[in-house]
């Protein structure tokens, strides 16, 4: 075999290797944080594994229409929790298993440990335009779905399915589910990672 074809073989060999660990990784991470959202949020449905996902792979981006809006939006969400209990959810997690952005509990305004004006800077640098990790959300979320299905049978639901299908074909958003958000009061924005 000549050297240059040898090489090439070599090249495919490894990338294939390359691709093949990189998938196998990413599985195991996903499965990781399916049974993470199963642990710390027991009421949590396979919407609520979508959304978190969701805002890892596209981050805040679909949140944000204008500046001032979002302001306006933060402020009123504000003065509406401000005497209620978020304990439920902890104070920044990440989302989804890439964990490229995180969720900022408003306790953290209400508490204190950051202004109003803080997380509102972190909120719009995190729904800069191109943010999305890749141009295939429905082939990420099939997958995300498979492995989230295998880690809780108790999440399937055919109905619910079919409708985050078509959530995912068209890259839209979904809420929290209803049990979650009686549950958990889930009340925070999505910033970049820090």
């Amino acid at each position: 075999m000549k050297p240059n074809k040898w090489i090439c073989k070599l090249f495919l060999l490894c990338l294939t290797v390359a691709l093949f660990s990189s998938c196998h990784n990413e599985d195991k991470l996903i499965r990781q944080m399916c049974e993470d959202m199963h642990t710390r949020y027991p009421q949590a449905t396979l919407q609520d594994i979508y959304k978190t996902c969701y805002q890892d792979y596209f981050g805040a981006e679909h949140l944000l229409t204008d500046t001032a809006s979002a302001r306006k939006y933060l402020s009123l969400e504000l003065d509406e929790c401000r005497e209620t209990d978020m304990s439920a959810m902890p104070n920044e997690e990440p989302t989804g298993f890439r964990h490229r952005f995180s969720r900022i509990n408003l306790s953290n305004v209400v508490n204190g440990k950051l202004t109003e004006q803080q997380l509102l800077t972190m909120f719009i640098e995190a729904a800069a335009k191109d943010n999305a990790y890749g141009d295939n959300w429905t082939s990420e979320w099939d997958r995300i779905a498979t492995i989230a299905l295998k880690v809780n049978p108790g999440w399937r639901d055919p109905e619910l399915m079919a409708e985050l299908q078509a959530a995912a074909q068209t890259n839209r958003a979904v809420r929290h589910s209803n049990a979650f958000r009686k549950a958990y009061n889930p009340h925070y924005r999505i910033v970049k990672q820090r």
